[in-house]
């Protein structure tokens, strides 16, 4: 086993222990997510029902109760709104960013001189890597519209408006909640894309496509004879 600490000092390594701090506060802000909104249903002067509901993640079909026309009993809806999937592929690429970090990390200490040596591995770490960076602009291009989405036809105002309840009664909102940890994700989310892109050039130059691009040291000529070419 080759040990090597150095390349945490260089580019290559120290970008890779930036990008798994990055990958964590992107997925775990997303992961760990949660708020609350409400409105009210006046139902008469002194009779108001309040609707509190949680959003957070997944973000797959949000469930409340209203009340069956201003009576007693409680209905339970389902709303048909789902950002799963966009929420579940933003997280799922930090995941794999933060493990692929760690697992290149290793290699790169505990296995310096293989790394060198072996040409596919090179290859196969500037691959990896810029497919997690094509990752990371997909996963924050689509949890962008879709934090976008959420936030409006999740709001109080927006949603009250699927209840027949609220044709017939007045509706207020009382709490919109607060989003500003997923706007946060969002910008760790295109931030770690740029880390990731960056990153390329840095792999690159361990590869076998760059070793080829420099060009080698022209060989000396020979010198003409000291005395130029012979007098006839």
């Amino acid at each position: 086993m080759d040990i090597s600490l150095r390349v945490i000092k260089e580019p290559r390594g120290f970008i890779r222990i930036i990008q798994c701090l990055m990958a964590i506060l992107a997925f775990s802000t997303t992961a760990g997510f949660g708020t609350e909104c409400s409105f009210s249903i006046k139902c008469g002067e002194d009779n108001e029902i309040e609707i509190p509901y949680e959003i957070g993640y997944p973000f797959s079909h949000s469930e409340l109760e209203i009340p069956d026309d201003c009576g007693k009993e409680m209905m339970e809806m389902v709303l048909p709104i789902n950002y799963s999937s966009a929420a579940k592929f933003f997280v799922a690429t930090g995941v794999l960013s933060f493990l692929y970090g760690i697992g290149i990390m290793i290699v790169y200490i505990f296995c310096h001189q293989s790394y060198i040596d072996n040409t596919k591995l090179p290859v196969v770490d500037l691959g990896i890597t810029a497919v997690l960076s094509v990752f990371w602009m997909a996963g924050s291009s689509a949890w962008a519209q879709g934090v976008t989405d959420l936030k409006y036809y999740l709001k109080p105002d927006i949603l009250f408006t699927f209840f027949s309840i609220c044709r017939k009664h007045s509706c207020e909102v009382d709490e919109y909640g607060s989003y500003g940890v997923l706007h946060g994700s969002l910008i760790l989310g295109f931030a770690n894309f740029l880390i990731w892109t960056c990153s390329l050039w840095f792999v690159y130059k361990e590869t076998v496509f760059h070793s080829s691009e420099v060009p080698s040291q022209p060989p000396p000529q020979n010198q003409a004879a000291k005395g130029g070419v012979g007098r006839v």
